[in-house]
């Protein structure tokens, strides 16, 4: 046993879109060694594309403004880079993406005799107030900039966006428009571990990263139904869509073991609800459930790969909610839908003596989350 025995929380999740998200907590802790996060991504299409002037056009990542009232802008969906507490990387890089050199909007032109306009994609990250072009030629791009720049945020957040060439008076608020299926394309994301550009692919959505430095076998598409998906047809303005909810769990390990012991505990993680096309002024909720492989009521770290084998208990508290039973339904109220929402979660009553008396090695608990929309 060491003097400091540390724990991690590594989050394993799906995309938030629909009104029930199941998440995957891994919740590890390991005694006696220092442990080091890991970099993860998660993308999330946007749940419909339609057309809007570009200053009508805002996300939680992207304020309204960012772009012209003389543009026509597309939203396509939103990548989130996640980092453990002791990782440091540079260069987010974006490779492989789209599949063609040219991306055209199909539909009526005012004042053109064509049938079609180019539009360029731009990305938004959350280190920087400007939106940046991305050259469809190359291979590769960088999602912050080609510097030695850590990349401090966490989340690193990068919104995607395509942008028209044509002003935005040519394009008629009655129509609808269209674009070749296999326009959009899939995507892998590496990141540089160093200055000196040692760079390793990163798992996006839950991705097997390869041995020996390859990548990933299947790349994210980037419209939600595939990279050959057809496009359905593209109505300017929004049209009446569901409420629905984005789900983000932000790592907050490793953690030591010792300062979950009292009451305070430890924060190992933060849950964030973003409420998507919800009203102003209206207000949301959703039920939280957390289960474990026991199915109990309380909550144990065991062994790794003995999940009856040696435990030592602990207690969970997620926002003001001590004590977390497990199976049972938490409420969470009150969600804006013009702000992101938040609860930490917190390890807290470690058993001292348990862990004393424990053997060497890594325990762990995996706990799998629930979330249910009440409206």
């Amino acid at each position: 046993m060491g003097d400091n025995p540390e724990g991690r929380l590594a989050i394993l999740k799906g995309r938030g879109k629909i009104n029930k998200r199941l998440f995957l907590l891994l919740l590890s802790l390991f005694l006696g060694s220092t442990v080091f996060g890991v970099i993860t991504a998660t993308y999330s299409a946007a749940p419909y594309i339609t057309l809007k002037k570009g200053n009508e056009v805002s996300t939680p990542n992207t304020p309204a403004g960012t772009f012209s009232s003389g543009n026509m802008v597309i939203y396509l969906g939103t990548i989130s880079i996640t980092k453990g507490a002791g990782d440091k990387y540079y260069r987010p890089l974006l490779e492989n993406y789209f599949t063609v050199d040219h991306i055209y909007i199909y539909g009526p032109h005012a004042g053109w005799q064509q049938n079609y306009s180019e539009f360029q994609v731009y990305a938004k990250n959350s280190m920087q107030g400007q939106a940046n072009k991305i050259w469809l030629a190359d291979q590769e791009t960088p999602l912050y900039n080609w510097s030695n720049t850590e990349i401090t945020n966490n989340p690193f957040v990068v919104d995607l966006f395509l942008v028209s060439i044509a002003e935005a008076f040519r394009f008629d608020e009655n129509a609808t428009y269209s674009m070749l299926p296999g326009t959009l394309g899939s995507f892998n994301i590496k990141v540089s571990i160093t200055t000196n550009y040692v760079e390793q692919y990163i798992s996006v959505n839950n991705q097997s990263i390869p041995p020996g430095g390859s990548p990933p076998a299947d790349p994210i598409p980037i419209p939600e139904d595939g990279p050959g998906a057809p496009i359905p047809e593209i109505p300017v303005g929004d049209p009446p869509q569901p409420l629905m909810f984005q789900i983000n769990i932000i790592d907050d390990s490793p953690f030591i073991l010792s300062q979950a012991y009292g009451n305070t505990g430890v924060k190992v993680a933060t849950t964030e609800v973003i409420v998507v096309n919800g009203e102003a002024g209206q207000t949301y909720g959703v039920q939280v459930k957390f289960t474990n492989p026991q199915n109990a009521t309380t909550f144990s770290l065991r062994p790794k790969d003995k999940p009856n084998g040696y435990a030592i208990p602990y207690r969970l508290k997620f926002g003001s909610i001590n004590n977390v039973v497990g199976n049972s339904l938490y409420d969470w109220n009150n969600l804006s839908p013009t702000s992101i929402n938040s609860r930490e979660i917190k390890v807290y009553d470690v058993s001292e003596t348990a862990v004393s008396n424990a053997p060497s090695g890594v325990f762990e608990d995996t706990i799998l989350v629930e979330i249910f929309s009440t409206n």
